[in-house]
């Protein structure tokens, strides 16, 4: 099959980047932001894509915590899966507003086995205790917290009051994040582990990329106590995305074959530290 010449180009690209580079999207979408009458719960699907919110692979389910509008943790419901995403029912016993994190934890390491061979391991934590021996020689270590976030509402957009969930990076709304009309501004605090993040830089994008030449990226930046504020400028869905923390080095040219170390810094005892998040909002007609 030949690609249209766009396509090759951002495939050669993708195909350019090192290991650790973010090539596709994360997400978490919600069947409704704000749902009434009868209807007492949404699906939410996750999934790993180019173009924004059309599915190409799921994203794995890490620790999915939904929260209430009073602020306790509620059960997630029946779960599905496709070649494309995976899926979960999310009920809404009560009005107002309800939030929904998947988090996940994983780990990017180059080492030598007990021959001197150099190998890669890419997994959870439990994964790494579980494949790479104590006595292994650690070259390099990638520790990275993962969260995609979505809010959804039930017959009204209510001012979230969460509290903070204290790991990784995060989102904390300061108007309602749900009924949202092209035009409409709202604010948000951003955290990582629990504390505002000030001077950090986040990327906002409606969906459609697939049909644009441009991404159509903004980029939007927190003040000094980690607030920030978008401007909804057209209706459509929306990908907020950021990424903080120690980079690892870029790696050189090859010079082992394919198994070959890669240079990333960190160590088993002091790995580098990574977090990474992702936000979905919908934003209708005025």
């Amino acid at each position: 099959m030949t690609l249209p010449r766009p396509r090759q180009i951002a495939l050669a690209l993708a195909t350019a980047l090192p290991l650790f580079a973010w090539a596709h999207d994360t997400w978490v979408l919600p069947s409704a932001t704000l749902v009434t009458g009868r209807n007492q719960s949404v699906v939410v699907d996750a999934s790993v894509s180019t173009d924004l919110f059309i599915a190409e692979r799921p994203l794995a389910w890490g620790e999915l915590r939904v929260t209430g509008p009073d602020g306790k943790p509620l059960p997630s419901g029946e779960r599905s899966a496709t070649a494309l995403l995976n899926s979960v029912v999310i009920e809404l016993p009560a009005e107002g507003t309800y939030r929904i994190s998947n988090l996940s934890e994983s780990l990017m390491a180059s080492y030598q086995d007990a021959e001197g061979k150099p190998q890669r391991f890419r997994g959870t934590p439990a994964e790494f205790a579980q494949k790479v021996p104590a006595e292994a020689k650690v070259l390099g270590l990638v520790h990275t917290l993962a969260r995609q976030q979505t809010f959804v509402s039930r017959e009204k957009a209510t001012v979230p009051a969460f509290a903070p969930e204290g790991r990784g990076l995060e989102v904390l709304p300061l108007d309602a994040v749900n009924d949202l009309s092209d035009g409409d501004r709202t604010r948000f605090t951003l955290l990582l582990n629990g504390q505002p993040l000030a001077g950090e830089k986040l990327s906002l994008v409606r969906e459609g990329n697939r049909y644009r030449y441009d991404r159509g990226e903004q980029t939007l930046s927190t003040d000094a106590q980690g607030q920030f504020s978008v401007t909804w400028a057209a209706p459509g869905r929306y990908w907020l995305g950021v990424s903080h923390g120690d980079r690892p080095a870029a790696a050189p040219a090859p010079q082992g074959g394919p198994g070959a170390p890669m240079a990333m810094g960190g160590t088993r005892d002091k790995p580098l530290e990574r977090a990474s998040l992702s936000a979905t909002f919908e934003v209708l007609p005025r």
